[in-house]
């Protein structure tokens, strides 16, 4: 007697439906349709080609079109959206391609990455002393949150009034703390709030 014949075994089409949700479910949920919209536009690049197949070759002349127009930094945002979805949708992996890598790598040699502009304290002083409330006062509110609770952007766009408690000396905020991806070092990684006070009336 086969070992299947008391097993309720799903058809093809269900199994297939279930690896593709498994599937969909392993890009990020927050940037999913940007590492969708990179592999339609390699597709939609392969179609104009007349190309059927994905190899070092095809790759490899891919991101020689695409390094006339994008930077070392945009490059390698590409490659590895890419990696990823044509690891699910094509079972390909371009992170083997040495030849790729190696001409990634060389894109950095002439790259100079613009550093960040970082506000100074005197700065921070002189924009929220001297900037007018009319046009700015939202952007001082976000400085003085974003600075005294050490806030992540996500924390500042879920505050609410009810976060905020004026005690008449000064203002308690509590953040809603999602749960971290990666382990944070100032912060109590089991707590799902965090309180910092602003003194606001010195």
């Amino acid at each position: 007697m086969s070992l299947l014949a008391g097993c309720n075994v799903e058809n093809s089409s269900d199994i297939l439906k279930a690896a593709q949700e498994a599937s969909s479910s392993l890009l990020p949920a927050k940037s999913k349709e940007k590492y969708q919209k990179v592999y339609e536009k390699f597709c939609q690049w392969r179609i104009t080609k007349n190309v059927q197949k994905t190899d070092e070759n095809v790759i490899l002349a891919y991101f020689f079109e695409k390094a006339k127009a994008l930077k070392a930094s945009s490059l390698w945002s590409t490659y590895s959206m890419l990696k990823s979805t044509l690891q699910i949708n094509e079972n390909v992996d371009i992170s083997q391609y040495k030849k790729l890598v190696a001409f990634l790598k060389r894109q950095n040699d002439t790259y100079k990455a613009k550093k960040s502009k970082v506000l100074t304290m005197e700065n921070v002083t002189i924009f929220l002393k001297e900037a007018p409330d009319d046009k700015f006062l939202l952007m001082k509110v976000v400085l003085i949150f974003g600075l005294n609770g050490a806030c992540r952007r996500a924390e500042l766009c879920s505050l609410t009034v009810k976060d905020i408690e004026d005690t008449g000396k000064i203002l308690v905020i509590t953040l809603q703390i999602p749960k971290p991806k990666k382990t944070c070092i100032y912060r109590n990684q089991s707590a799902t709030d965090m309180k910092f006070i602003i003194n606001i009336y010195d």
